[in-house]
């Protein structure tokens, strides 16, 4: 175990955190992910292939064969590859033609991406807090957040939880909104017997290094049923590069041939890392499973102990792919440190969105808007989970924890 961690030390009643780069076989960290001779072979395959950036969604490539597994995979027509989620919730929005003057809704205990995105295509987010059992979005909130200004709703996938998408697109279709489903923390997550990602208008995926699958670097996805939204963030994603500029290619003439239809950018994903992340897309749902698995032991082993501590929880619809396994307690921050010698853990997105920065002094969000977002940012922390983590690693933790409530 070589990657770098932050155990905690106590310095005038505050926590510090600092950073040592070697680890003892007894130390836990929070995440590792996997690496195998397949991975490493995918690598020289994509890069000898000399292709490397794929110029055209019609070429065929690593990244070509890597949309058309997604598609089987998660049961969807249409699957666009580039290089991150946040690239994919941002051009998702562009093709819907959001922008400035319209409105968001979203959630404010998640990644910052969902914020920054809305504010980068020039609308505005507008949050609404979270149901404090899924982590997901507190859908009875929804309807009283919209406003003629609204678009879209934009519900976050908390953990590896699926939001209830169909009680949101019901209220979707009664406001004519588009929902955009953020899955980048539940690739191959499960919503009543299908795979996440395909009851909303679209939804997005992350394959980054700590994500379910990975690819050896950054990646992200768009899922979609609609042809013309997928074509639209395909051309979003490369420099505008549609059917017409892709026929100017043909001609003999060369003067003013290539015509880009939109205003693109380049989200253009590596050939290289498409490579790896076919062979990680091949090995995912067994990961997935492995992680319900431990999942299932801390359940059990958490709640046979005497504490306050509050496990996950798995709605009827759901299938949790715990891509990180996230308990609560009052008493985070004592039993974080406590852990620390021995075991990495991470309080998640520690300051809720709408106290960030940039959203506070721009909206004018202060303490107390969003309650049940603020106290799940106080009292979240995140035990170590991944694939190859040992039922011996989870009944360690497990005791480590027994050990600070019987202090």
């Amino acid at each position: 175990m070589s990657a770098v961690t932050s155990p905690a030390v106590r310095t005038d009643d505050r926590l510090e955190f600092v950073e040592y780069r070697q680890r003892t076989s007894e130390f836990i960290p929070l995440y590792e992910p996997v690496v195998t001779e397949e991975m490493r072979q995918a690598v020289l395959r994509g890069y000898d292939e000399k292709l490397w950036i794929r110029g055209s969604r019609t070429w065929e490539s690593q990244g070509k064969k890597f949309e058309e597994e997604v598609c089987r995979f998660i049961g969807c027509d249409y699957a666009v590859n580039m290089t991150s989620g946040t690239a994919a919730l941002l051009l998702a929005l562009k093709a819907f033609g959001i922008g400035a003057g319209d409105e968001v809704i979203t959630v404010p205990n998640t990644f910052p991406a969902p914020t920054d995105v809305i504010m980068w295509a020039g609308a505005t987010p507008v949050y609404v807090d979270m149901d404090l059992e899924t982590y997901c979005i507190d859908v009875s909130q929804v309807e009283a957040a919209i406003t003629p200004r609204t678009k879209a709703i934009m519900p976050v996938d908390a953990h590896g939880h699926p939001a209830d998408m169909d009680a949101l697109v019901q209220i979707a279709r009664r406001h004519d909104l588009v929902v955009i489903d953020d899955a980048c923390q539940a690739i191959g997550s499960g919503y009543k017997g299908d795979r996440v990602g395909v009851r909303g208008h679209c939804a997005t995926f992350s394959y980054t290094r700590n994500k379910p699958m990975t690819c050896g670097g950054d990646g992200g996805l768009l899922v979609t049923n609609d042809r013309t939204l997928a074509e639209m963030v395909w051309m979003l994603a490369n420099h505008g590069r549609g059917p017409q500029y892709y026929e100017g290619t043909k001609a003999l003439a060369g003067y003013q041939v290539l015509v880009h239809e939109v205003s693109g950018l380049n989200f253009r994903q590596s050939e290289v890392l498409s490579s790896v992340a076919r062979v990680n897309l091949q090995h995912l749902q067994e990961w997935n499973e492995r992680r319900r698995l431990l999942a299932a032991r801390y359940t059990k082993g958490l709640k046979a102990l005497d504490t306050d501590i509050v496990t996950p929880t798995e709605k009827p619809y759901a299938w949790h792919s715990y891509w990180r396994y996230v308990i609560r307690t009052p008493q985070r921050d004592k039993l974080r440190l406590h852990l620390s010698e021995h075991v990495e853990t991470k309080p998640t997105y520690a300051t809720p969105n709408h106290l960030d920065s940039v959203p506070r002094a721009r909206y004018g969000f202060k303490e107390g808007d969003f309650p049940v977002a603020e106290r799940w940012a106080q009292e979240n922390l995140a035990l170590p989970m991944y694939p190859n983590l040992t039922e011996a690693n989870v009944d360690y933790v497990v005791s480590r924890i027994a050990a600070f409530y019987r202090k």
